[in-house]
């Protein structure tokens, strides 16, 4: 009850961000994604970082209609087959969550099953099912590429753990993109202060944003540290 207080007082205070989660984005539902799409491409402005950036230090949104993040959770390669053509159609901006990890891994079967992510096995079976780092780099630029930890980490686990699953996929990103990224999301969804280590490992990794599941979080000033 408490989550959905805080929601409707987002609402009620004008809150102009609007936030769609996604995982898999299957090829048998992209007349669904197409449809979907379309109509917050009607209504809806696309959010870059630049964007978020401006309207959390400014308290003004810039856009003549609300801003609308999709976000897409893991890092599958349907992200890229499936959903990035539609959003580049409808000149939507995409935000893709990436488990650096799982992108690298030799068997992104057995790596999905030891950290709890879920796969389309009657789609991708014997296939590739993570993104590949060059399809991470198309995406970069046009979209928005950001942190989903290293391995599928939550917030909770121990202190080492998580300056490897913060600091890590950031250094990931930095040897693969040129660049670190400016957002995280923990699996499981924990904001910024709910876990003062995991605070301090985001903090690190140099972070501008927290993405937790019912806010975002801006921490710092953007430094694009080489």
């Amino acid at each position: 009850m408490l989550e959905l207080d805080a929601v409707a007082a987002a609402f009620e205070a004008g809150a102009v961000i609007r936030t769609v989660n996604f995982h898999l984005t299957p090829e048998r539902r992209r007349a669904d994604y197409e449809r979907q799409f379309a109509l917050y491409a009607q209504y809806f402005d696309p959010v870059t970082a630049e964007d978020l950036d401006r309207v959390m230090t400014t308290g003004q949104w810039h856009k003549s209609r609300p801003g609308l993040i999709l976000a897409f959770y893991n890092g599958y390669r349907n992200n890229f087959d499936v959903a990035r053509p539609l959003l580049d159609r409808h000149g939507l901006v995409g935000w893709f969550f990436v488990i650096t990890g799982f992108v690298s891994a030799a068997d992104q079967w057995s790596f999905a099953a030891d950290h709890n992510i879920t796969c389309e096995s009657d789609e991708t079976l014997g296939t590739r099912i993570a993104l590949s780092w060059d399809e991470v780099a198309t995406l970069d630029g046009a979209h928005v590429v950001a942190s989903h930890t290293r391995t599928h980490s939550a917030a909770s686990v121990t202190r080492e753990k998580l300056w490897d699953e913060a600091s890590g996929s950031q250094d990931d990103f930095i040897h693969r993109l040129g660049h670190p990224v400016r957002a995280i999301a923990w699996n499981g969804g924990a904001a910024y202060g709910e876990h003062p280590e995991a605070d301090q490992a985001v903090d690190a990794a140099g972070f501008q944003f927290v993405v937790s599941n019912l806010r975002i979080q801006r921490l710092r000033d953007w430094c694009d540290r080489p």
